[in-house]
């Protein structure tokens, strides 16, 4: 057995679907290999949904982090998270790691705590890039980073989730480009 295609099978299932919906017969089946061989790789199901997220946090979610620490400026860098969230291709399915989130009371306790390990990392590069705009003068004093941080998270994870309901991209780019003017107008 090849963890590594397992894990790009899971992922691909997980991610085009609800990953609760998912079952680990379907994945074994996808996969091409026996459910023993799944459990004696990954030991339960919570070991293949956590494995599998770690891989799209290492593929996918690495991105939006790279963007957020890019020193680009506040609006290059709301311009690029814009593009990410609505032009991006990967997204018309959605976000394995919102859906994960939004659906995180269906997860085994290794994942969920890995959703949860995420969500933190990514509100506190949030709270970065704000803070660091307003190192630079670019964004006001006086407003709370972390509102603004978690408002910025919401917003990218609205976007997506309207791109996997099938919403068209330039209404997506176009309702999250005035979402994200707050950060350029106040």
């Amino acid at each position: 057995m090849n963890a590594e295609q397992v894990l790009d099978v899971a992922m691909k299932a997980y991610w085009q679907s609800d990953p609760a919906d998912v079952s680990i017969n379907a994945i074994c089946q996808m996969a091409g290999i026996s459910k023993p061989s799944l459990y004696r790789e990954f030991g339960s199901e919570d070991g293949l949904s956590r494995a599998t997220l770690d891989r799209y946090a290492e593929q996918v979610l690495s991105e939006m982090f790279v963007v957020l620490r890019s020193g680009t400026g506040l609006r290059a860098t709301l311009a690029a998270l814009i593009d990410f969230a609505s032009d991006d291709p990967r997204m018309e399915t959605g976000c394995l790691f919102y859906k994960m989130r939004s659906g995180k009371h269906r997860l085994g306790p290794e994942t969920r705590a890995r959703v949860e390990e995420i969500d933190a990392v990514g509100q506190a590069a949030y709270a970065a890039f704000l803070q660091a705009a307003r190192d630079a003068g670019e964004w006001p004093e006086g407003l709370s980073v972390e509102a603004g941080a978690k408002y910025l998270g919401e917003q990218i994870a609205l976007a997506i989730t309207m791109r996997a309901s099938g919403e068209d991209p330039a209404d997506v780019r176009e309702m999250l480009t005035l979402a994200l003017s707050v950060f350029t107008k106040l």
